[in-house]
């Protein structure tokens, strides 16, 4: 299902998944997100970056982000996620693949 305005306010969501090798791991991945993937997303015109431990959970790491344009998004991917990726790799239990580990998805309206 297609939304009517794609460019209505945070009506497009990036999920992301990140399965870390153990619990340790995680904790490093959320300190990465929080002193450089989320200033770095809220610099390309990001609405909302939240992320936290997947519920019953101490290794699988969740991101969600608001946007109002995917040009944002793939702008971001381009300077600082694909750069990025070898570090966070380290800390994951498989390599990231953006293709399994993330979904894009445009909300309806209510």
């Amino acid at each position: 299902m297609k939304v009517q305005d794609s460019n209505a306010s945070g009506q497009l969501v990036h999920l992301v998944t990140l399965k870390c090798k153990d619990e340790e791991h995680a904790t490093q991945c959320l300190a990465a997100l929080a002193n450089y993937g989320k200033p770095d997303a809220l610099s390309f015109n990001c609405l909302s970056y939240e992320y936290g431990l997947k519920s019953g959970t101490t290794d699988t790491v969740y991101l969600v982000e608001r946007w109002n344009q995917w040009e944002d998004l793939d702008a971001l991917l381009q300077a600082k996620v694909v750069p990025a990726i070898p570090m966070y790799n380290q800390l994951l239990a498989t390599p990231f693949n953006p293709a399994t580990d993330t979904l894009r998805i445009e909300l309806a309206d209510a």
